[in-house]
């Protein structure tokens, strides 16, 4: 019967192929060649499933630094392996979510793959599963075994009883066809030359084998298997076999009563921005609350004997977390004044330029070199000058945004990351440091002492294109000595535009006078 089937299946025109952008799709997936441009250009020729990504990229479910306002970026803020696995569950599902049958209840067919998916994808982020979004379109497709059965033999479901459990059916399908509907997805999508991995993973989707559990083929099954089981549950309303699903989640996944009740727990939060995406109701809210509420309660009684050991063990992790970031944090840092380190910085920008060019957004940096600091240290003492350090270090804080890094460069040098801003909105935050500068006094010995500084500013956005990260701190670096020359205690913002007179060498800069009220004048670098 079996080989039956696969014939039926390979000639059927009732169960054709993934529809054609589905087939570019999975072939750019195979081309390691493959880059957003054409992946982007195969994808917008489906103005849905283009739509579909960008809700995606936008979605809390996928959060960002940035929001994606075209293809392109949302390419980049999902990467291309994501968003080519997302695109590709997206094309298949709208193909195939119009099919209609006799035997199976395809409103819940759906509800189930579409949740099963997000659930699936809980359990793999929990576990650190490298491809997360591989696990999603695993579990999006592990029932395509059915929805191919009921095409090329219409009635074979309907002799099933109408309230039935997961295992019987699978006992049904291997009684009948010698196979269930796990291994013929796992064999079908081989068909379709999804990756390996995927075809493993719906094969193994009812419960990975003995043999692979702890690998990463084990674990991204395990996902999938224990996120079906949890999904049942919901939409069965029935907590019967809450205690196969916590069996499970140890033997598969490892995970405590506690785990397992986050997972859940997160799963039914995500329910409704999930409607959002796929455009359809799943299951009312009320509803999977009202179980979720149940399943720790059972959960924590199950777990009532080993709360003392468990919490034990979670304080000692935090702790070790908790040092293991702070001595990161330590080697990343300035121990005079607490600022990001150089080599942080280096690493930092070297991302930043990188998302700024493929991103499409702009990024700017800013050197700032206090003026006559060498006299602060010949005159006053070292420990002087390393207050008018810390000093400075707070004031450039104070300006800058969260999502900002700002680094001790060197000596009395500083540098500030602004991915994001425009020169002109980098400019604005220039001028209120250069106010805070001025209005600051330092108390030493008999003296009150004041110490500006000079800034250099550089933005590489699409007027002002920069070739490397190298160039553009360059930039930044000729501005600051140029606002020196002019006079420190002021800003000038380099421009890679040739102004005739207003630059040398081709480059043109805007030197913001030491008085804040004054208005911008030109000068040279």
């Amino acid at each position: 019967m079996l080989d039956k089937l696969q014939a039926l299946l390979k000639t059927s025109v009732n169960f054709p192929s993934p529809p054609a952008i589905a087939q570019q799709i999975i072939a750019l997936a195979e081309d390691p060649d493959s880059d957003i441009v054409r992946i982007a250009t195969t994808i917008s020729k489906d103005p849905g499933l283009t739509a579909k990504v960008l809700r995606v990229a936008n979605s809390p479910l996928y959060s960002k630094r940035r929001r994606s306002s075209n293809l392109r970026q949302a390419l980049v803020v999902l990467g291309l392996n994501a968003a080519t696995t997302l695109a590709l569950g997206f094309s298949l599902v709208g193909k195939y979510r119009s099919v209609k049958g006799k035997g199976i209840d395809y409103t819940r067919f759906w509800r189930k793959s579409i949740l099963s998916a997000s659930a699936a994808r809980a359990f793999a982020e929990q576990q650190g599963v490298g491809d997360v979004e591989g696990v999603y379109l695993g579990a999006l497709l592990q029932d395509i075994g059915m929805l191919a059965t009921d095409r090329v033999l219409p009635d074979f479901y309907a002799s099933l009883p109408r309230e039935h459990t997961h295992v019987q059916l699978c006992a049904y399908e291997r009684e009948r066809l010698g196979i269930d509907h796990a291994a013929l997805g796992g064999w079908l999508l081989e068909q379709w030359r999804l990756p390996e991995s995927v075809c493993r993973s719906v094969a193994w989707s009812h419960g990975p084998p003995a043999s692979a559990h702890g690998t990463p083929d084990g674990i991204a099954a395990g996902c999938i298997a224990l996120g079906g089981e949890c999904v049942e549950m919901l939409l069965d309303q029935s907590l019967g076999n809450l205690e196969a699903i916590a069996q499970h989640a140890e033997e598969w996944l490892g995970l405590d009563g506690d785990r397992l009740t986050i997972a859940i727990t997160r799963i039914v939060n995500e329910i409704p921005e999930t409607e959002r995406l796929y455009e359809t109701a799943l299951m009312p809210a009320e509803l999977a609350v009202a179980v979720l509420d149940q399943a720790r309660e059972l959960l924590l009684i199950r777990n009532l004997q080993a709360i003392e050991q468990v919490t034990t063990l979670r304080a000692a992790t935090e702790d070790l977390e908790a040092r293991a970031v702070a001595l990161e944090d330590m080697h990343r840092r300035d121990p005079l004044t607490g600022l990001y380190n150089r080599g942080h910085l280096d690493r930092v920008l070297a991302e930043e330029f990188e998302a700024s060019t493929h991103g499409g957004w702009p990024l700017s940096v800013v050197f700032i070199d206090l003026d006559r600091f060498k006299q602060v240290n010949d005159t006053y003492g070292h420990p002087a000058g390393d207050e008018v350090l810390i000093g400075t270090a707070q004031r450039i804080r104070s300006v800058a945004r969260s999502s900002d890094c700002v680094a001790r460069y060197g000596g009395e040098e500083f540098v500030v990351v602004l991915p994001g801003l425009h020169g002109s909105d980098a400019e604005a935050v220039c001028r209120r440091l250069l106010v805070r500068l001025r209005n600051t006094r330092y108390e030493l010995r008999d003296a009150t002492l004041t110490v500006t500084a000079s800034i250099g500013l550089a933005t590489h956005d699409d007027q002002h294109p920069f070739d490397s990260v190298a160039e553009l701190v360059d930039a930044a670096d000729r501005a600051v000595y140029a606002a020196k020359k002019s006079g420190r205690d002021r800003i000038v913002n380099f421009a890679t535009r040739g102004t005739g007179s207003a630059g040398v060498g081709g480059v043109a800069a805007v030197d913001v006078a030491a008085d804040a009220s004054a208005p911008p004048r030109q000068a040279s670098i």
